[in-house]
């Protein structure tokens, strides 16, 4: 904010192009105290997750000392993650270490960063100003060095603290931008891994040849926790994901089954790529093998699987019954990420979002030794002009402000994150 330094001229050597002596954004205010919080609250939701039989490998061992183990389960060692997973587990540790830490340390040191401007806009300056400027000038500058140096001692400490915070959240939100939760990957048959799922423009799914590499042979697998399946939503147009169509003949057809347990038709509805309004329940919800090498079912159909008749290039998919041919036995390039991955990605992501703009919050220290400069030097100077005191006053009273509101938003966050804490 300009218009705090009082000469702010030659003298001094600081004019207009000093900037903002303080910068005190209130959504970053808020987002520090927010992550906080959310911190606390992810922790909670680690530990709540390792009662989940899906992801209690994942737990244990890899997510820190604040998880135990389950009593008799496997610990489960970092390198069975991905390597990006690895790298955001590693970057959400450190982070979390400084805010379990230093979190309370970095609450009093803001909270009394905004105190010191808001006591020095509405008490010290217009008292000691005024004095500076009609009495005994050497007292009062003697007085104000006191309390900018007391001011600027706490800053500097602050800083220190808030660099190393800044630091690992922005190491964090790096990691957790790299890591693509849904990345797109190509569908192919285990024995033929030339040819690969893609679609027309009609929207029928067939198998093509991986050389060209069109964007219609790109899936996002997209997990859903309630479910335990997967969408497969198409990486050229997430608006169109593949489905097995509405025939309600079939449909009662091919989930009936003989006295021995085989499905009545050996044949199901066709799967089509669409969009995804007005589906039947589980339409588009597919199991996706944990192994490469595994058939793709459909959940509305636990007895078929996604098949082609013909390994060839434009042979049309089809839901068969489940055969274990090879014509239903489905791999993916890249891997899909795993449960474990996903439950990371997911627990955490409330963070990365906080932790992008506390990542940039580093002007909370200001620059109390400005002030003071350009004190000092402004009476040094003879020919330095007038200032006009009243707009300085006033410069300083919207500081003031505009730090009381950041302080009263900070402490209702700080707030929420002891009582989630506690």
């Amino acid at each position: 904010m300009n218009g705090l330094l009082l000469f702010a001229g030659d003298a001094s050597g600081r004019s207009a192009q000093s900037g903002n002596l303080f910068d005190l954004g209130l959504a970053d205010w808020r987002d520090v105290a927010a992550l906080g919080r959310v911190a606390a609250e992810t922790r909670a939701a680690l530990r709540a997750a390792r009662q989940r039989r899906d992801i209690v490998d994942f737990l244990g061992e890899v997510v820190g000392s604040a998880l135990e183990p389950r009593r008799g389960g496997r610990a489960v060692e970092a390198g069975e993650l991905c390597a990006e997973a690895q790298r955001l587990l590693a970057a959400w540790t450190d982070l979390d270490a400084v805010l379990e830490g230093q979190g309370l340390d970095l609450q009093l040191g803001m909270a009394a960063f905004a105190r010191d401007l808001v006591s020095y806009g509405r008490d010290v300056a217009p008292s000691l100003y005024r004095q500076l400027l009609a009495g005994d000038r050497s007292a009062a500058l003697e007085a104000l060095r006191l309390q900018v140096r007391m001011r600027a001692d706490r800053a500097t400490a602050l800083a220190a603290a808030m660099r190393g915070f800044a630091t690992r959240a922005g190491a964090f939100a790096a990691a957790f931008a790299g890591f693509e939760r849904d990345p797109a990957v190509r569908i192919w048959l285990r024995e033929a891994p030339e040819l690969c799922l893609a679609y027309d423009d009609d929207g029928a799914p067939h198998l093509e040849p991986v050389r060209g590499g069109a964007a219609r042979q790109f899936w996002r697998l997209q997990f859903d926790q309630a479910a335990d399946a997967h969408r497969l939503r198409s990486a050229a147009d997430p608006a169109l994901g593949l489905h097995i169509t509405a025939d309600d003949k079939l449909w009662t057809l091919a989930n009936a089954s003989t006295p021995f347990g085989f499905p009545l038709i050996s044949e199901g509805p066709p799967p089509r790529v669409g969009a995804q309004d007005d589906l039947p329940t589980g339409a588009d919800l597919f199991r996706v093998p944990p192994r490469q090498g595994a058939t793709l079912e459909n959940v509305a159909f636990p007895g078929h699987a996604l098949d082609v008749a013909e390994v060839q290039a434009g042979a049309p998919l089809r839901l068969w019954e489940k055969t274990g041919l090879p014509a239903q036995q489905w791999a993916f390039s890249p891997a899909p990420r795993t449960r474990r991955e996903i439950t990371l990605h997911d627990i955490v992501a409330p963070a990365a979002g906080l932790a992008t703009t506390v990542a940039g919050v580093r002007g909370l220290r200001g620059d109390w030794n400005a002030v003071l400069d350009d004190l000092e030097a402004g009476l040094a100077a003879p020919e330095a002009a007038a200032p006009d005191l009243d707009a300085v006053l006033l410069g300083w009273g919207r500081m003031a402000d505009a730090a009381e509101a950041a302080l009263a938003e900070f402490e209702a966050e700080a707030r929420a994150f002891d009582t989630a804490s506690s």
